[in-house]
């Protein structure tokens, strides 16, 4: 699926969500406006002869209703909107997540960071926040956020204790599914909903306790007429309201069911698409189908958040009719068409006895069992991947097509994941223990930054020294040492494992720590491409995480408003490469020339920094899908114009993609 239209999709959807939310409150406000007419005994006030309208029709009554109503449930959307405006991390805490560290060293845990990793790098998203629900013994799993830069994903402990290597990773691949599809955004709103029509259930209960425990006092004191009345009144009402909560559940149950169900398969498809292997996925739906209680969350927040997870997380009488997912033999069935639940019984009986005679045979023989997981990627040899240009090469594929780079934006595939584990393989051990570590990534970052100067840098700047620290210097000097000795291919996919660790800083320390990176970037008055690249990584990326607001305001519906904006992006581009200027230009202009002015020209690099660089970017990130799209179709011809990629034309390729939200997987070109 297109990455762009299925971002669009997703947006789209949300014009569906609010229809059906203003539906709920219409039914919701009628509901509770005719109780209170009953308990008021309002239609007693009309005359016997009068109309079913002249009975019911009370437009003072219906206004108060209606306001009372609507502010109680905005006010209670805002508030979870609120409380969840941090992005996935919110939604993961809330649910009683626990982050796992990315220096780990429990085993599972570490398996678990390692499938994210690969699969992030394959991709091209930012690695996302992991967090593991420690107390859930079912296998399930959710990925939350509002966009591809603030994501978390979770699992539950379930999934770690019952699910092998290839299951894992294809549970991992469903999640990142609705990364790039849009749907996370959509669904952190549908929380904030649904907490909105609920609140009504919550009150229903608040109402009666406190009517009851007010009648107790009044009886105590000798209380009674007026106040016993109004007590019995309120336990009435209390009594409707939460009869009326469930039509809200009942109503958030089908917005659930109508946003996530067809999702779903969606997403199992991508999963298949992304590991080439269907047993993988399969063989995680098929365990959770095995256990009695599938995938059951019991955490209080488990049913306005089903919509969020791998597996039905809440069961109740409306799943018949309303569940968020679609029966699990079906989804089976679309992976493997060949399942058959009995059939798989018995497989499993049969597996699970010989896995127990293995486990018997092994402790007698004093041996253990293996170490590598069916499927974990091994280090192999070599500079280039055979169908995957530009991986471990700096020359680029001679038959590049700018069709094959935009439809390679959002997905992810087999080859890409396997060279994904082979690349970080080739990493020296110690380097990506380091950048797992919070100081580790600062001093990582700093050494990436010099090492990929042209010429490099091994020294750090005297103001460096002096505002940093001992430990910090020192483990700078010797990380530049260690990246002189490697691969330049190392250094980007090290930026990236080096995120999670710098998410963990504070906002003091991200402030010092961004204006380091700034100052060090244009020390030396020679801002390089491949530093430009690192700063839209890095900082972008980390103004995302510590940002207030997790969901950019969109300002550009056209390139007619962005000209100047786009005249600098493509001149860059022209500019970085190794041939033709001009014939890199007119290839970039051609696919849009009919969307921009005809006074467009190409600018000289006299005649834009990397400020303006810079600032052109957030301008095009602050743009509809669409006008991205062009935007890339336009680098990708003028990178493709002599059929051959520099580094400087990948790496500027790669700034911009992550400035404007558009993960450019491994090996894309």
């Amino acid at each position: 699926m297109d990455f762009f239209e299925a971002q669009d999709r997703a947006r789209r959807a949300t014009w569906k969500l609010v229809g059906l939310y203003m539906i709920s409150i219409l039914l919701i406000i009628a509901a509770v406006y005719l109780v209170v007419l009953i308990l008021l005994g309002y239609g007693g006030q009309v005359p016997p002869d009068a109309s079913v309208m002249e009975r019911v029709w009370f437009p003072d009554v219906l206004m108060t209703v209606s306001t009372i109503l609507v502010i109680i449930i905005l006010a209670g959307t805002l508030f979870r909107v609120a409380q969840l405006r941090k992005g996935g991390s919110a939604v993961a805490e809330m649910l009683g997540g626990r982050k796992v560290e990315p220096s780990t060293r429990d085993q599972q845990e570490r398996q678990l960071m390692n499938v994210v990793e690969e699969m992030s790098i394959a991709s091209g998203l930012p690695v996302p926040d992991v967090y593991l629900l420690d107390n859930e013994q079912s296998i399930n799993a959710f990925a939350a956020g509002f966009g591809t830069d603030d994501a978390a994903v979770g699992v539950t402990k379930g999934t770690l204790d019952k699910l092998n290597r290839d299951e894992l990773q294809g549970v991992i691949a469903h999640e990142f599914s609705h990364i790039f599809n849009g749907d996370m955004r959509l669904n952190i709103r549908l929380i904030g909903i649904l907490n909105g029509i609920l609140l009504l259930h919550i009150m229903g209960m608040i109402m009666m306790r406190s009517a009851a425990f007010s009648r107790m006092g009044g009886s105590g004191r000798g209380g009674s007429g007026g106040g016993g009345q109004a007590a019995l009144v309120m336990i009435l009402l209390g009594v409707a309201l939460l009869i009326i909560g469930y039509i809200g559940m009942l109503f958030g149950r089908m917005i659930q069911a109508a946003i996530s169900r067809q999702r779903e398969y969606l997403a199992d498809a991508a999963a298949v698409q992304y590991t080439r292997n269907p047993d993988g996925i399969a063989g995680a739906l098929r365990k959770i189908a095995e256990t009695r209680h599938g995938g059951k969350i019991n955490d209080g927040h488990a049913m306005e958040m089903s919509h969020l997870f791998f597996a039905s997380s809440f069961h109740s009488a409306l799943d018949r009719m309303f569940a968020t997912h679609p029966p699990l033999e079906k989804r089976i069935r679309a992976i493997d068409p060949a399942f058959d639940k009995e059939n798989e019984k018995k497989k499993a009986r049969i597996k699970k006895r010989l896995e127990k005679d293995r486990v018997a045979d092994t402790a007698r023989a004093g041996g253990s069992a293996p170490g590598k997981a069916s499927g974990q990627a091994a280090s192999e040899s070599g500079t280039a991947v055979p169908g995957i240009p530009g991986i471990g090469a700096d020359s680029a594929h001679p038959a590049l097509r700018p069709e094959i780079i935009l439809a390679a934006i959002g997905t992810v595939d087999g080859d890409r994941m396997r060279v994904a584990g082979q690349l970080i393989e080739r990493i020296p051990v110690k380097l990506r223990e380091v950048a797992h570590e919070p100081l580790g990534a600062e001093a990582l970052t700093i050494a990436l930054l010099l090492s990929g100067r042209e010429p490099s840098s091994e020294k750090l700047p005297e103001w460096y020294r002096e505002e940093s620290g001992k430990e910090l210097t020192r483990l700078t000097q010797k990380l530049l040492r260690d990246l002189k000795k490697g691969s330049r291919e190392w250094f980007l996919p090290l930026a990236e494992l080096a995120l999670p660790a710098l998410r963990q800083m504070s906002e003091l320390q991200y402030t010092q720590f961004r204006e380091t990176i700034e100052r060090l970037i244009r020390d030396d008055e020679n801002v390089s491409l491949f530093e430009f690249a690192m700063e839209k990584m890095i900082v972008h990326q980390l103004d995302t995480a510590y940002s207030k607001r997790k969901d950019p305001k969109i300002r550009h519906y056209h390139f007619k408003t962005l000209s100047d904006e786009f005249a600098v992006l493509l001149s860059a581009m022209a500019h970085a490469s190794e041939s033709d200027t001009q014939a890199a230009w007119d290839a970039g202009l051609e696919p849009v020339r009919e969307l921009l002015p005809g006074d467009i020209r190409l600018l000289g690099p006299d005649e834009y920094t990397f400020e303006v660089l810079d600032n052109a970017l957030k301008e095009i990130a602050a743009s509809a899908n669409p006008v991205k799209k062009y935007l890339l179709s336009s680098l990708a011809h003028s990178i493709s114009a002599d059929d051959q990629i520099s580094a400087r034309e990948r790496e500027l390729f790669r700034a911009i993609s992550i400035a404007i939200g558009s993960p450019v997987p491994l090996g894309a070109f």
